[in-house]
């Protein structure tokens, strides 16, 4: 395996390159075959441009794999940073009810992709492994279609409710539609790039729409108190969303995005894969609202105040997974699809021991970090209230360490293809944190929750670690495990 990764460029000399990979130089001729010659005005523009010419060389470096995974630490770590300041931000100068509101639009950006996925992210991110961008971009655009179909039939339903229900579209709501549009859009594209192994760029327009905003929200709202809305930071939410697209289609330029938009739609893909999604639709349905349904329920017992509060140790514990998953868990992904196509049993145990070793430490790690830091920064802005619900915090950060680790079982389970398995530990997970989330807050309040949390992700873990026990053990065949 070469020690070298690539961001290519295509040139006009398709030719093969000392140190490039044959499947590098495979896409390299064909972006090139496939791009239309430059008029004279065109090359002039594309290359005659200082700017352009030093992008350029910068895009076209060779990086180590190691400072790739370095950088992609790195990344989400000041994801995680700004995601910090923006929680601390909220429930100190919006208050706690625009906490919880904050908590549920989460809720429903998350949510939402997966209600309108159909489970194809599912099938798109293992096909894609081994294309090269431009034949993936294909598979992208017909999937992007089901989206976007999905997305105009959701929200013509809303409006002809509100219509009917006469309420009124206030621009909170409108604000949080079209977010459920951008953050569904971005997913549909960020999976498929980790599956093509483009994890660095997937992360920096992560890093972009998630995070590279929060510095100048955070600034206008001290700066002007009028700012300090719920609507301002939407907005701003929404415009940085709107450049990690813009960015992204400065990335794709070239794949040739025009002879990939005009090909005919591929009906047949689109067909064969809704019929075999069911059951991944649900089970994603449930992965989501296993993440989201708790905030839900502690709003409707104990109300919008304590939702804030609980969104508010919610999103710090759950930066940690977020993290761990994207550095470490996704990237994964094509290592254990490669492993497993291999049917190497050796090297498929070795993959998925060496990536759990990285899951726990890096996890254990940082909850160690997230809660001392959250233990100064609450001390030093005077936030001592919420120091009285410490335990709920220690309960869900160590819940989090552990869905770090279920998700690296989910990604397992992904690579060998188990995926009536996959779906049915989702969906008795659904169930089973609806049903202690509710009796835990009914009675017990906000510690019931966090208890409840934490002893769900403990059973979901010990069900992902039998199935795959069976893959582990030296007697066991990989390739039997798509049949379960």
């Amino acid at each position: 395996m070469p020690s070298w990764r690539f961001l290519e460029i295509p040139t006009k000399d398709p030719s093969p390159k000392p140190g490039m990979t044959s499947r590098a130089n495979e896409a390299q001729a064909a972006l090139v075959q496939a791009s239309p010659p430059l008029s004279p005005l065109t090359g002039f523009a594309r290359y005659a441009s200082p700017w352009r010419s030093r992008m350029m060389t910068v895009l076209t470096m060779r990086i180590p794999r190691k400072m790739i995974a370095l950088t992609n630490v790195l990344i989400r770590s000041a994801t995680l940073g700004l995601r910090f300041l923006l929680s601390f931000y909220i429930i100190k100068y919006l208050g706690y009810d625009a906490a919880g509101v904050y908590g549920l639009t989460v809720g429903v950006t998350g949510i939402t992709p997966a209600l309108i996925g159909w489970g194809l992210n599912y099938f798109v991110a293992r096909e894609v492994v081994g294309m090269s961008p431009p034949e993936a971009a294909l598979r992208i655009r017909n999937r992007l279609l089901i989206t976007i179909a999905s997305l105009t039939l959701a929200t013509v339903v809303m409006i002809l409710f509100s219509v009917f229900a006469h309420r009124t579209s206030a621009a909170l709501f409108v604000l949080i539609a079209i977010l459920a549009w951008l953050e569904t859009i971005a997913l549909d594209l960020h999976l498929p790039l980790i599956g093509l192994g483009k994890a660095l760029e997937a992360n920096i327009l992560v890093f972009i729409r998630s995070a590279a905003w929060v510095p100048f929200i955070v600034g206008l709202g001290l700066a002007f108190p009028q700012l300090r809305s719920m609507e301002a930071l939407l907005a701003a939410w929404i415009v940085a969303n709107a450049m990690a697209l813009v960015l992204l289609g400065a990335m794709a330029r070239k794949w040739d995005v025009g002879r990939i938009l005009s090909s005919q739609i591929d009906f047949d893909w689109i067909i064969n894969r809704l019929r075999r999604s069911w059951h991944i639709y649900i089970s994603d349905v449930s992965l989501v609202g296993l993440m989201y349904l708790d905030r839900y329920i502690v709003g409707i017992f104990l109300g919008l105040s304590a939702t804030g509060i609980y969104t508010f140790f919610w999103s710090l514990s759950n930066s940690l997974q977020t993290l761990v998953s994207t550095a470490v868990v996704q990237t994964a992904l094509p290592t254990l699809v490669k492993a497993f196509s291999s049917e190497d049993r050796s090297a498929w145990k070795n993959a998925i021991t060496v990536e759990f070793y990285k899951v726990i430490s890096i996890s254990v790690g940082m909850a160690l970090v997230i809660f001392a830091a959250s233990e100064v920064a609450l001390r030093y802005m005077s936030m001592q209230g919420l120091s009285e619900h410490r335990g709920l915090f220690l309960l869900l950060l160590a819940a989090s360490v552990l869905r770090a680790c279920s998700d690296l079982g989910n990604v397992a389970m992904l690579s060998t293809q188990k995926d009536t398995s996959y779906a049915a530990i989702n969906i008795i997970g659904v169930f089973l944190s609806t049903a202690m989330t509710s009796l835990g807050v009914a009675f017990y309040g906000l510690s019931g929750a966090g208890v409840a949390i934490f002893t769900t992700a403990i059973i979901l873990l010990l069900m992902r670690v039998w199935l795959l026990a069976g893959l582990l053990r030296p007697a066991a065949s990989p390739r039997a495990g798509g049949k379960i």
